[in-house]
């Protein structure tokens, strides 16, 4: 089924659960790599079968995946849980994409999953190279996918590189799915959620940002500190931002301006807003108050 509302629904990954059919657009490695790593990660935790399709040429074995994962200290994968499979294995002779021969060998993995006890199989897809396969394959490829996965004996993540994507593209691959995927949260507590972003590079927080969370939003915006670009930092579901909490921002700004980059606060509250021109930290080095605050 595709869903004419297109994607309404952002999940972290590690809030998937099966039966849901999400995707990931992404316009950089490090985003892949990020949220690769917490659906692997992620499905090993949960006692998940794990099958990794790629339209890479030479496919990484299970370990090397794991390895690109979590780099260092990873033991090696429990036999038959995780398996990667080359995109090359559903082609014709003419390279066409048969959607309905990954289906079959979707079917066949669910089937063994089920068999061993395992919670249920977890299918990631990085499924864009040059000339693999079209987009209208693609369509067809998730709308089997969709029908599939509501059964709830499976989950997947259908990864594809704006980068390789042509014109319309983007806007017809998430009409395919019922929601977007992003990297679970750096911070995660009751109070306050803070989450790395990548179109633009920066960190979208949520919630309340008191004393007590100063140290979480210090390691967050450490998390971003090597980022050789500006980095906005997007704050419209901020609820509460005490003045030592703009402190750190006003801090963090100043080191991007060392390194010649900005940091941009959108969504800014009104009261906020004042505060910081107020005091007179709208001049601060480093610091950009992008269009959204501007307009409150």
């Amino acid at each position: 089924m595709v869903h004419a509302h297109g994607v309404r629904r952002r999940v972290h990954v590690g809030d998937l659960r099966p039966g849901d059919h999400a995707c990931l657009l992404f316009t950089s490695d490090e985003e892949r790599a990020s949220v690769l790593r917490d659906f692997v990660l992620g499905g090993l935790d949960a006692d998940d079968k794990i099958l990794y399709l790629t339209a890479e040429p030479a496919p990484p074995g299970p370990d090397a995946l794991l390895r690109r994962c979590r780099p260092a200290g990873v033991p090696a994968v429990p036999a038959g849980r995780l398996e990667v499979v080359a995109l090359a294995e559903f082609l014709t002779a003419e390279g066409r994409f048969e959607p309905a021969a990954v289906l079959a060998r979707l079917r066949t993995a669910a089937d063994r999953s089920q068999a061993e006890g395992r919670r249920a199989l977890r299918v990631a897809g990085d499924l864009c190279a040059d000339g693999v396969p079209d987009l209208q394959r693609l369509l067809e490829y998730e709308a089997l996918l969709d029908g599939e996965f509501g059964s709830g004996r499976a989950l997947a993540v259908c990864q594809y590189d704006l980068r390789r994507c042509g014109p319309g593209a983007p806007d017809a691959l998430e009409s395919a799915h019922a929601g977007s995927v992003e990297a679970d949260p750096l911070v995660r507590t009751a109070d306050l959620v803070v989450v790395r972003t990548y179109r633009p590079q920066g960190l979208r927080i949520e919630g309340v940002v008191d004393a007590g969370a100063h140290p979480r939003l210090r390691d967050a915006l450490r998390s971003v500190a090597a980022v050789r670009e500006d980095v906005r930092l997007e704050m419209s579901r901020v609820e509460f931002l005490d003045l030592a909490g703009l402190r750190l921002l006003m801090t963090f700004a100043r080191a991007r301006a060392a390194r010649h980059c900005t940091v941009e606060l959108t969504g800014l509250l009104p009261h906020l807003l004042h505060v910081i021109t107020m005091i007179g930290w709208d001049r601060t080095p480093g610091l950009r108050l992008g269009a959204a605050a501007h307009a409150c």
